[in-house]
């Protein structure tokens, strides 16, 4: 026999298995649609989940104060803080003192950024996340926005964090 036949013929549990993980695969596919039809379709319902336009995302975002920075803290751990941000045109800026946030933003990670306003009572409320680049801002950039953003947590921060969207979403729940 050719040395090189099970290329031609497969053994059946390798065919199952592809079989199996194209089934799984069309069907978390066709879950996704489902939920982005949704999305399209039932504004304004009750419970109705819809998303948000940029013009949307950005009046949140500007009305905000306080937000959670998602990022790779060291050895692959991810981690979330709150903290208290500006805007800078499309740009979000953090004050930030020494440590993991701090350090990657010196490495420029990427990372999201959250803010939401949520009403329990009514289960209602908005979430736009960032997607971007952290930056640390030089000595001369960091002069420039010497008035905020202004942390509520004390101790020394004084590096600021800009982080520059490539990727903005938002969702509404009615």
């Amino acid at each position: 026999m050719d040395r090189y036949a099970h290329w031609a013929f497969p053994p059946r549990s390798a065919l199952r298995n592809a079989r199996e993980a194209l089934t799984a695969i069309s069907a978390s596919v066709a879950d996704r649609l489902a939920l982005t039809a949704v999305l399209a379709d039932d504004e304004g319902e009750p419970g109705a989940l819809s998303a948000m336009t940029a013009a949307e995302c950005h009046e949140q975002l500007a009305a905000g104060v306080l937000g959670r920075l998602a990022y790779i803290a060291r050895a692959d751990t991810p981690d979330i803080v709150p903290v208290n941000y500006v805007m800078d045109g499309v740009d979000i800026l953090i004050r930030s003192g020494p440590g993991p946030k701090l350090q990657a933003a010196e490495r420029g990670a990427r990372v999201a950024f959250e803010v939401d306003a949520v009403d329990s009572a009514t289960r209602t409320g908005r979430s736009v996340v960032v997607i971007g680049r952290a930056t640390r801002l030089r000595p001369a950039e960091q002069r420039q926005h010497e008035d905020g953003p202004a942390p509520w947590a004390s101790g020394p921060r004084d590096a600021v964090i800009r982080i520059r969207p490539t990727r903005v979403t938002g969702r509404r729940l009615s």
